[in-house]
């Protein structure tokens, strides 16, 4: 579910609030492109297949990368992804090509890399177009024989990099395959969602990845890890999980320096700098949510550092990649007084919890530091469903915030959650209500979805608890769907919702909003067209 919002916060961003890189002509092209070159003699190679949203920078790899390169591994990391996008898109606008067909004929989307093409990147005739691109890298890799490989997961790049480890094992079967990223948070759902590992690193990569690497360099197989899920496990083995990486300031920040900084914006020169002041989430207890880890945050200075540093490339818009921004209210109060203090020039973004210390001299002071636009993931819009997702505030304080912060002059965004268990058709018309009410201080509705049940939710894990039942055997269904279950193969009781009346009750929201005047985005309009024909 987070997921889904984030992408639509993503989008919403780069259409109204970037920052450009200084330039004298909008377009970004011609320039000189990086060739893919893979070194010789390696011991890991590390990679980022496309595709990733853009211009959102590839932060996991970075960490990764920074905790191998003084570990005495030789190691080379290649973000495929980044060369890829302006291949295509210089290609596309010097050559003022305005359709591209793939290879079965098929017209290409207008951007690949937009997050609304999500799903053709699962189309082996989408893939197929980028296809020659992949195979020479592969036989590079043949050529050069590094020890192992490394491959970043991140939900749109899943089958082309299932394809990539198929064909390069073909060749090489004796390289080492390591997986990671946003695919392989949870151990029962990486290894069903992607199989074509010999290592998967389950959650965090910092306690692990070191000590894996260099043993595989040694020729050693370790098996039954923790953190870390293999080929090599015993049959009997039962996951267990490594220590939680807590010391953040430790890290090296992201640098992205395998290639100049510039090649991190967009065709129309645009460009967002993901910052992680955190990671986890302080609450941890909305039960649609499956991103519920321990919190742990940077210190404020070590968190401007790393904006400052990007302000000398002329780089200033900044999003704070993480599911809880103000979990620790007051140490994004000093991360926003350290950027005041230094002065600063940028252009901050990020994802707010509801909480009544968000004061009217909060968000100015928010203001001030450069935050522009801040989205509030309030879901329930009734009293009765905000008690229902747990989401341990009240309507009086999403009333507050949203005033508020509107009125310290930050755009200000929010989503919706439709169909929770327990949820009644007056919950319904009291949310219209209140996001009625209070439509002069919401910018935006970004995002606007029924409840999607994700494998390790609160919600997913006791379905019983909350009166969900399946339309087969649960087990079959996380077999078949690793990730969340499909809409119509569930359904909760006392009231009775399933799908279908899940878009009814969206489909009645919309209406009534639009009728009322209140605001929403494109992105929530393609979410609820998708949903509408999916039930169609």
């Amino acid at each position: 579910m987070k997921r889904t919002v984030f992408k639509a916060f993503l989008k919403k961003i780069y259409e109204k609030f970037f920052f450009r890189v200084p330039a004298l002509k909008l377009s970004l092209y011609p320039i000189e492109i990086p060739e893919i070159v893979v070194e010789a003699d390696l011991d890991f190679l590390l990679l980022e297949l496309p595709a990733r949203y853009m211009p959102l920078m590839p932060n996991g790899l970075a960490y990764v990368h920074n905790l191998l390169k003084d570990s005495g591994v030789k190691c080379q990391t290649i973000d495929v992804n980044i060369i890829f996008y302006h291949r295509y898109h210089s290609q596309k606008i010097l050559n003022k090509r305005n359709k591209i067909y793939m290879p079965s004929g098929r017209l290409m989307v207008e951007d690949p890399w937009d997050n609304t093409s999500e799903a053709e990147w699962a189309k082996d005739d989408f893939i197929d177009y980028f296809w020659p691109q992949i195979e020479d890298i592969i036989r590079q890799i043949v050529e050069q024989k590094p020890k192992a490989v490394g491959i970043s997961l991140n939900g749109f790049n899943r089958r082309l990099a299932s394809r990539f480890v198929k064909k390069l094992k073909e060749q090489a079967v004796n390289i080492v395959v390591i997986a990671g990223g946003y695919d392989c948070v949870y151990p029962y759902v990486g290894p069903q969602v992607f199989q074509d590992y010999d290592y998967m690193v389950i959650g965090e990569a910092e306690p692990v990845i070191k000590s894996l690497v260099q043993a595989i360099i040694r020729r050693e197989r370790p098996k039954d890890l923790p953190g870390v899920v293999s080929k090599f496990d015993s049959p009997s083995r039962e996951f267990e999980a490594a220590p939680l990486f807590r010391d953040l300031d430790s890290l090296e920040f992201p640098k992205y320096e395998w290639v100049p900084q510039f090649y991190y914006q967009t065709f129309d020169r645009k460009h967002l700098i993901p910052i992680t002041g955190s990671r986890g989430c302080n609450w941890s207890k909305c039960r649609f949510c499956a991103e519920c880890f321990p919190f742990r945050k940077r210190s404020p200075k070590n968190v401007v550092d790393e904006m400052e540093y990007w302000t000398k490339f002329s780089m200033h818009t900044f999003h704070f990649n993480e599911s809880d921004v103000n979990g620790d209210h007051q140490n994004l109060f000093e991360i926003c007084s350290e950027i005041i203090k230094r002065e600063l020039k940028v252009r901050l973004v990020g994802q707010l919890r509801i909480d009544k210390r968000n004061t009217k001299e909060y968000f100015e002071h928010l203001h001030k530091a450069g935050f522009t636009h801040l989205r509030f993931g309030v879901d329930g819009w009734s009293t009765n469903t905000l008690k229902l997702q747990c989401k341990g505030y009240t309507m009086e304080s999403v009333y507050q915030n949203l005033k508020d912060c509107h009125d310290s002059g930050i755009f200000t965004a929010v989503n919706i959650v439709i169909g929770v268990p327990g949820e009644t058709d007056d919950d319904v018309e009291e949310s219209i209500s209140h996001m009625t009410n209070l439509r002069s201080y919401i910018d935006l509705v970004e995002s606007m979805n029924t409840l999607i049940l994700a494998a390790g939710s609160e919600y997913f894990r006791n379905s019983d608890k909350y009166k969900i039942r399946f339309r087969e055997k649960k087990e079959s269904l996380l077999r078949q769907h690793p990730t969340s279950i499909p809409e119509a193969l569930w359904f909760s009781e006392d009231p009775y919702i399933d799908q279908k009346v899940r878009v009814e009750r969206l489909n009645k929201i919309c209406k009534k909003l639009h009728k009322n005047g209140v605001a929403i985005g494109s992105f929530a309009s393609k979410v609820v067209e998708k949903i509408r024909k999916k039930a169609s």
